[in-house]
């Protein structure tokens, strides 16, 4: 009864709370604006008189909506081009003073969502909506990939929040985030992978300087007027807001501003001559007697001249009419450095050994917009490249091995260089067919490599380095707290070398098993406890019937056995692992070294009520922004020193069948590679 009081309760508060900021809500193309009460609840004659007026305003959000189209050709074009096309047409500065972007490569592209703070008073904080329905979190549901969240603060140096507000909007997977004040936990907002523009970072806490008031109302943002709706496009020069009504006539001017820089960039190239010749040029305002005015009119390219145009207004598409292909006009000079049409890389045409694997020559692989071209430098080598070889998991004939590579950028795509990729750019990157010279990779998958971390190292740890991440970070569910005891198979190879390195990190407590050549490798891992074995005969795995491995465990634990098993060795370890769980524990089967774990009865697992899972990094790099986070924690480890990464052997690519037999040998104490 009590319950259901207190729940009822709750409901009436949160009903009298929202009614003043439903009251308020100013509704149009499907936006709603809602606010905090407008005046503080008395029965005094100026409050009297305030409930007996309305008061008008405007809609908050303009009737034109712009459609995905042409969002996504807004965002193709420059913020620079952007803030000409608006000049051309008389209207106000668009460009958000002081929100740079927040790392490089950034750039968003979205409707825009905003919030309004005002500042900090105790009736406002006592007044504004609390909780879940406070004004910003309102505003964080409304978003979404098409969205970017604009917030108007009180300073610049203002917060207008961190790592746990904007956690959210990971989850939203925004299209940005843009603000004239600051933010906090930097390096876990870039994690995220918002796209994010701010005056600056701080420390400072916001509350105490500001509350959120409003959602999606019209604000004023580093000193630019933002309506709900209208189009927010971010990139390295800053912040431009393209009103909603005018959307399509911005496009069309500024579009055909980016034809023409294009033919006079290319000019330039051909003469050898000063800029001034061609440029700077008014759109709208070329003269044709004028060398750019005679130029354009040479490549068949129609404009407006000042005679045609006296007001210097240029109305939708009254600039260059003519649309230049990819590659005309040496505008695929931008985009690419000289590509061979074959390439070296190693093929399976037929399942089986390692000496199936032959090194031939291949057509480099086209790419599509989106993609870039990337010229490896380095492949990593992993299990799970002999098992596709070897046929254990299917793939159709025939194929270039691999899944893990690094290297530099070669060809760019226009949609890749949108997010802020251009040629010569360092990258690693994990998909199939990566041995080889070139590989062709969609942009969402690179990751880019901060300087002070090698390639080869880079390289490293997109498949073994990411994997150790989410296992240790993720695949278990939470079902094991910092401060208690994590099993790890093998810390003295390759993934498990990382894993082992990342628990302690975390907070973890360790066992590690280890064979006796690696013995050295998994103490320098700084595991608490380090159970060795022999070697299995004629191998350098380890041989798990030379030790009772549970029975070590649970003398560590003092019976009770570990949260949590990573177990990538396979059929070897499956018994030990269950068998080493304690109470609720977790056995997180990762891989198949000593081959694939044999299917067991799920009645196994109740004697502790344990968990399994068998888990795959795709799953746990769902998109971009995941991806990213875990990659920048990890490159972050290793510039700091956190986190060793082990390159134990690397061979040619032509030695492409002795690479496999030297993991599979299990030989490996540390990242196997080929050097491209």
């Amino acid at each position: 009864m009590i319950r259901r009081t207190t729940i009822a309760a709750a409901r009436a508060a949160r009903t009298a709370r929202l009614a003043p900021r439903v009251a308020q809500a100013s509704l149009s193309s499907g936006l709603a604006s809602f606010k905090g009460p407008l005046a503080a609840r008395s029965t005094g004659p100026i409050a009297r008189a305030v409930a007996g007026s309305r008061f008008k305003t405007g809609p908050s959000a303009s009737p034109t909506e712009i459609s995905d189209e042409l969002l996504a050709k807004l965002g193709k074009l420059s913020t620079q081009a952007l803030v000409d096309g608006l000049w051309v047409m008389g209207w106000p500065p668009a460009q958000i003073e002081g929100a740079r972007a927040l790392a490089k490569g950034m750039k968003c592209v979205g409707r825009a969502v905003t919030v309004r703070f005002v500042p900090a008073r105790p009736d406002i904080a006592s007044d504004k909506p609390g909780g879940e329905i406070s004004p910003e979190y309102e505003a964080f549901e409304l978003c979404g990939p098409n969205s970017v969240i604009v917030m108007a603060s009180v300073g610049p140096w203002e917060s207008v929040g961190g790592d746990i507000k904007f956690l959210r909007l990971m989850q939203r997977q925004v299209g940005g985030l843009v603000t004239d004040g600051s933010v906090r936990d930097t390096d876990t907002m870039i994690g995220y992978g918002i796209p994010t523009f701010s005056y600056s970072t701080t420390a400072k806490q916001g509350p105490a300087a500001m509350q959120p008031w409003e959602c999606n109302g019209v604000i004023s943002c580093g000193g630019v007027t933002v309506r709900p709706g209208d189009a927010i496009i971010g990139d390295q020069d800053g912040v431009v807001v393209v009103p909603a009504a005018v959307a399509q006539q911005v496009y069309d001017i500024a579009h055909s501003r980016e034809e023409i820089e294009e033919i006079v960039k290319t000019q330039l190239e051909t003469e050898k001559c000063p800029p001034g010749k061609y440029y700077p040029f008014m759109s709208g305002k070329i003269k044709a007697d004028s060398p750019l005015g005679k130029l354009l009119t040479s490549k068949g390219v129609k404009f407006y001249s000042t005679s045609s145009c006296p007001s210097g207004h240029v109305g939708a598409g009254s600039l260059a009419r003519r649309a230049l292909p990819v590659g005309s006009m040496g505008l695929q000079r931008r985009h690419m450095s000289s590509v061979p049409a074959t390439m070296k890389a190693a093929v399976i045409e037929k399942t089986g050994p390692a000496e199936t694997m032959e090194v031939k020559d291949w057509p480099v692989p086209k790419i599509a917009d989106g993609q870039v071209l990337v010229k490896n430098e380095y492949a990593g080598i992993n299990f799970i490249d002999t098992y596709h070889r070897s046929g254990l998991y299917a793939r159709d004939l025939p194929f270039v091995g691999g899944q893990e590579g690094g290297g530099t950028i070669a060809q760019v795509t226009p949609k890749a260089e949108e997010l802020g990729f251009k040629v010569g750019d360092k990258v690693a990157y994990s998909i199939l067919q990566t041995y080889a010279e070139y590989a062709a990779v969609p942009a969402a998958k690179l990751q880019p490599i901060p300087d002070g971390v090698g390639i080869d190292v880079a390289t490293a740890c997109v498949v073994q380095g990411m994997t150790a991440h989410y296992l240790t970070t993720d695949a278990h569910a939470q079902l094991i707290k910092p401060g208690e005891w994590m099993l790890i198979h093998g810390v003295g190879g390759g993934t498990c070398q990382w894993a082992a390195q990342m628990a302690k990190e975390l907070g973890y407590k360790v066992i590690g098993t280890t064979s006796k050549g690696k013995e050295a490798v998994g103490r320098a891992t700084g595991v608490d406890e380090l159970i060795v074995l022999d070697e299995a005969p004629g191998t350098s795995f380890e041989d798990y019937t030379s030790v009772d491995v549970t029975k070590k465990v649970l003398e560590i634990t003092g019976g009770e056995g570990v949260k949590c098993v990573i177990d990538g060795i396979g059929k070897a370890t499956m018994d030990i692992s269950i068998d080493s769980l304690a109470r609720r524990g977790i056995f997180v089967s990762f891989g198949n070294a000593s081959g694939a774990v044999p299917p067991f009865p799920v009645l196994r697992l109740i004697g502790k009520s344990a968990f399994v899972t068998r888990p795959k990094l795709l799953d746990y790099t769902e998109n971009r922004g995941e991806m990213l986070r875990r990659s920048n924690q990890i490159m972050g480890w290793i510039k700091d020193g956190k986190l060793k990464v082990s390159i134990d052997k690397t061979f040619s690519l032509d030695q492409a069948a002795d690479g496999h037999k030297y993991l599979e040998a299990g030989k490996s104490t540390g990242k196997v590679l080929y050097k491209i």
